[in-house]
């Protein structure tokens, strides 16, 4: 899939509010992750060096998507990781299983373009239409 059609901006004052897109659930939960950090930085001079097994619960669907958004914003926050391939292993309605590859940061290669705060838990969510599945996410800046 062509990277930009994985996601889309929708703007908002203090909020940015993206919708995202996938085939199946794991490329969704792969491209929510993608955009996260695409968004942050740029992705490109992100070198794949360090692979972190991750596994996300959630009590339904919105809720798990809203936690893996977290865990992954909180890898970056407090381990200071830049994150750019996401290996879905498994993902039901309440769990995802996956390994995440990157990097830490290096400000010498990497240049943070938007401090995405928080992932807010208010209207973000994630549905299947059809046989595409989308996900509204609002980060906080």
């Amino acid at each position: 899939m062509d990277d930009k059609k994985k996601y889309r901006i929708l703007n908002r004052s203090s909020d940015l509010v993206i919708k995202v897109f996938g085939k199946t659930q794991a490329e969704l939960f792969a491209n929510s992750a993608f955009a996260l950090f695409d968004l942050m930085t740029d992705v490109e001079k992100v070198q794949v060096r360090d692979h972190l097994p991750l596994e996300v619960e959630g009590v339904d669907r919105n809720d798990l998507m809203v936690n893996w958004m977290r865990e992954l914003l909180y890898l970056f926050q407090g381990s200071g990781y830049l994150l750019r391939d996401f290996q879905i292993r498994d993902v039901k309605e309440n769990y995802v299983r996956c390994e995440v590859s990157g990097e830490k940061f290096d400000p010498d290669r990497h240049e943070i373009q938007r401090d995405i705060r928080s992932v807010a838990y208010h209207q973000s969510r994630m549905e299947k239409t059809g046989d595409q599945w989308t996900a509204q996410l609002i980060f906080e800046l």
